[in-house]
């Protein structure tokens, strides 16, 4: 077995590279720019110049496509929403067109996703992976980057992870958070009851280890492993950390200035069943919200 992994300097791409790694499988990355992380051999690439480097999908068994400009760091300018489409969508129409010249027989293509495929809405019934796409930007944006995965189904096994909010010390949410809180201007957003779907980042690996080595993993599957609102969530990270939350809401005008139409992503949520990976064995180790924080911040 080899995997290849795009975006293997990220958050998910790290933690999964060092659990290969450990298992003894032979990782390889597609990266912008030479590096010698973690001592594993990158291949350069660049979606924009349509190019990929000699010899990069040698004795590749197994595709992870983790790449893609992050959705929360920018305002969503109209460059900006562009750069986070194509840095998907034509990153995996690279790797397709690729894979069909070179005829290369693999056993997998694995695709991240977002939770944003249903939409930054609050509703009363949760979504599980047959329900349909939303219609904001996220929402467009991961539809659109699930279809360039889709193509590869005519190739071998293709297997979507619609990614919940990862829990880790390393980046992500819970760092944004945290960094708030330790200031004392820790908080809930807008109504404070918005749910955001997580998942631990140990357990976020654990999914990803099984659509590599097994066949059973096909299709499309929600990485959660449980729900709570934002002020459950802000209060976990402050009580990890032993501090107090002292100050009132954030208004959502006050989020909506600042980010504009970005802030829905952050003013709503809705509850994202992981009943098909539970029908699928896969069971997460965290599923309590105060445990889960404590592993990482303790």
């Amino acid at each position: 077995m080899k995997v290849l992994i795009t975006g293997g300097s990220g958050l998910i791409g790290t933690a999964l590279t060092k659990a290969l790694l450990n298992q003894d499988i032979e990782v390889t990355h597609l990266t912008r720019y030479k590096n010698s992380k973690m001592g594993i051999k990158t291949y350069e690439w660049d979606w924009k110049k349509n190019y990929i480097e000699e010899g990069a999908f040698k004795g590749v068994t197994h595709i992870v496509h983790l790449a893609g400009a992050s959705i929360v760091d920018k305002p969503w300018s109209m460059s900006r929403k562009r750069l986070i489409v194509k840095s998907r969508v034509l990153t995996a129409r690279l790797l397709e067109n690729e894979i069909r010249k070179q005829g290369l027989k693999l056993e997998a293509f694995i695709s991240a996703s977002g939770i944003g495929y249903y939409g930054a809405v609050t509703r009363a019934a949760s979504f599980n992976e047959e329900d349909v796409c939303g219609t904001d930007f996220a929402a467009e944006c991961c539809r659109q980057w699930e279809n360039a995965a889709h193509k590869f189904e005519d190739i071998t096994r293709v297997a979507i992870i619609r990614t919940g909010i990862v829990l880790s010390d390393s980046g992500g949410a819970v760092e944004k958070i945290k960094s708030s809180v330790k200031r004392g201007l820790g908080a809930p957003i807008g109504s404070g009851e918005q749910i955001m779907p997580w998942i631990h980042i140990d357990d976020m690996v654990a999914i990803y280890m099984n659509a590599i080595k097994n066949n059973s993993w096909d299709g499309v599957y929600n990485a959660v492993a449980n729900n709570s609102t934002n002020a459950v969530f802000t209060k976990s990270i402050a009580d990890a950390l032993g501090k107090k939350m002292r100050l009132p809401k954030v208004p959502s005008f006050m989020l909506k200035m600042i980010f504009g139409e970005m802030a829905e992503l952050l003013l709503n949520g809705t509850t994202v069943s992981n009943d098909k990976i539970l029908k699928n064995g896969f069971q997460p180790s965290y599923t309590d919200l105060d445990e889960a924080m404590l592993s990482i911040l303790s």
